[in-house]
């Protein structure tokens, strides 16, 4: 029962998140949460009038102490401000009613805001009655998973996409070290994914994890990130990166800067398709000369997808000159020459995220 449970939950995530399908009750208090979010980044009194209750305050913490501050103040002082360098996502809404609660994450360039917001209907509009918030630095260690957005799996007529396991059994151990995930991928946005298993622990805890889910389903594009904000760049399988992944010149400009800036590069099964074209400054691959590993031709054939794939990745790599080390097919197998680590199948996701820990420990010493 827990198990087709768990698989509702996530067709339902899926269909809502990625679909971007809300009820008229939601898309209102959206509509209120954006006023806030515009009229405090702008500044523009009458967004941010329009957003809260008159009789609306703002609390939170300082010295151990609850201060409460007064919403007429909150946007007086707002009103006298700058416009804000920042990025913000709405990452849940709940309505119940004429109630309803949302959390939104505010990213400054070294500070995150976390508000949690309480929201009443009054009349016919929805207003923030009480604002709940708390601020972390940013300048904690980030690294940038890179996707694919190609969902054909060639001439089949069956989809594919990224492997979630290959997210989730990185993303849980780098995040538990303190790093902080974002996503990237070509078109940005969402990805058909499998490897979904909700048998699989790990992507159950992913998928409730609100914060996680809502980033990787709502990826950037690669223009919206800079290299020098990250120490590391991972590169997800799944069949779908075969078709994209190594043909980005953006992606590919990201990787050699990143690793050339003396940052981790990293890849798993099908991943390392990204890394076949990646220049470093002096004009040579990044992979060549390099020990590594990837999905192999085998596996590939055993997987019954060797005919179906427009190239095979150890082939492929092998040709740049890459030193390829495979395993027996589907074991884990993880591979380090100096800050490159790859990953050969989804088994060895968990493996290569503790390396890249390992590895940027290490350059921090």
């Amino acid at each position: 029962m827990y198990k087709y449970f768990l698989w509702g939950l996530l067709s339902w995530v899926s269909l809502h998140t990625q679909g971007q399908s809300y009820t008229k009750a939601e898309t209102q208090v959206r509509a209120a949460i954006q006023n806030y979010i515009d009229g405090r980044n702008t500044p523009e009194v009458a967004l941010l009038q329009k957003a809260f209750h008159p009789k609306a305050d703002l609390r939170y913490i300082k010295q151990d102490t609850l201060r409460i501050w007064q919403g007429s103040d909150y946007i007086t002082g707002a009103a006298n401000g700058s416009k804000q360098d920042c990025r913000a996502r709405i990452v849940y809404v709940d309505v119940q009613g004429s109630a309803a609660q949302a959390k939104v994450e505010i990213e400054y360039p070294t500070k995150i805001f976390y508000d949690y917001i309480n929201l009443l209907k009054e009349g016919d509009e929805w207003k923030i009655a009480v604002k709940t918030f708390s601020a972390a630095s940013t300048k904690k260690k980030k690294i940038l998973f890179v996707v694919t957005s190609h969902e054909q799996m060639g001439n089949t007529g069956k989809k594919t996409g990224l492997h979630l396991g290959e997210v989730s059994h990185a993303y849980k151990p780098l995040a538990e070290a303190g790093y902080v995930i974002d996503f990237v991928s070509p078109e940005g946005g969402s990805t058909f994914m499998y490897g979904t298993s909700m048998n699989d622990s790990i992507n159950v805890w992913f998928m409730k994890d609100a914060s996680a889910y809502y980033k990787l389903t709502h990826a950037y594009t690669p223009q919206e990130v800079q290299a020098a904000d990250y120490q590391a760049i991972y590169f997800v399988g799944g069949h779908g990166t075969m078709w994209d992944l190594p043909y980005n010149t953006d992606l590919q400009a990201l990787t050699s800067t990143i690793y050339e800036q003396g940052g981790v590069v990293a890849a798993v099964c099908h991943g390392p398709s990204g890394l076949l074209n990646v220049k470093l400054n002096d004009g040579s691959y990044l992979v060549k000369g390099k020990k590594l590993t990837a999905f192999t031709n085998e596996e590939e054939k055993a997987a019954k997808q060797d005919k179906n794939v427009p190239f095979l990745l150890e082939s492929a790599l092998e040709a740049r000159e890459a030193v390829f080390v495979g395993a027996d097919n589907w074991q884990e197998n993880v591979v380090v020459d100096g800050r490159l680590v790859t990953g050969q199948n989804p088994a060895s996701a968990h493996k290569m995220a503790l390396e890249i820990i390992k590895l940027d420990q290490l350059n921090s010493k």
